[in-house]
């Protein structure tokens, strides 16, 4: 198991989380950083942990975010 995907489970395991994106902890057991994303938050989330540890900045990931919600 990968450090970003120990920081995606540890992001989504808390319960408030959890309730919000109708997550299941069995789900966030499985979950890893690289696609297929069965929940858009996931998907964000995990962009935003793969592309932070790439060194990118906010302003080089804004426009990834953007595309992914199509804005």
């Amino acid at each position: 198991m990968s450090k970003r995907d120990e920081i995606l489970r540890e992001i989504l395991s808390e319960p408030d989380i959890l309730s919000k994106y109708n997550l299941k902890a069995s789900e966030v057991e499985k979950l890893t950083t690289n696609p297929p994303y069965f929940n858009n938050a996931v998907e964000i989330l995990a962009t935003v942990i793969n592309e932070n540890d790439n060194n990118r900045t906010s302003r080089q990931i804004y426009p990834i975010l953007k595309n992914i919600h199509k804005i």
